[in-house]
């Protein structure tokens, strides 16, 4: 039993202690608006060689912090140099973004929903 206790906690640790969203999280998903697709291609412009992606989804905006009314959404991203999916978690409150993260695990939630994102890759400069 205590073997079993250890390596349940091990995995925990390895994990990071990554739990998924709660399912209210998930239940507040909405579509991106024009106005959050177009924030986060203007927040890129100009960082990032324009051209550069192959693929390029954004997810749907999600409820993250009622109280404080912070939002949040990801983008998934492959590149020429990298065929295999880049991800950034995005956190939003009044409609500014607050941090973007790079590979945040709450992007791989698989009740997450992403839409085509032909605004970022067909971005220019």
């Amino acid at each position: 039993m205590k073997i079993k206790f250890i390596a349940y906690a091990a995995l925990l640790v390895l994990a990071g202690c990554q739990t998924p969203a709660p399912q209210s999280v998930a239940d507040s998903q909405r579509p991106p608006s024009n106005a959050v697709r177009r924030e986060y291609v203007d927040a890129l412009r100009g960082t990032i060689k324009a051209g550069n992606f192959v693929k390029a989804e954004i997810s749907s905006v999600v409820l993250l912090d009622p109280e404080k009314q912070i939002y949040a959404y990801c983008t998934r991203t492959t590149e020429r140099a990298y065929p295999n999916w880049s991800y950034i978690g995005v956190g939003l409150q009044h409609d500014m973004i607050l941090y973007l993260k790079k590979d945040d695990y709450r992007c791989h939630d698989k009740r997450l929903r992403y839409y085509d994102f032909p605004e970022l890759r067909n971005m220019k400069y």
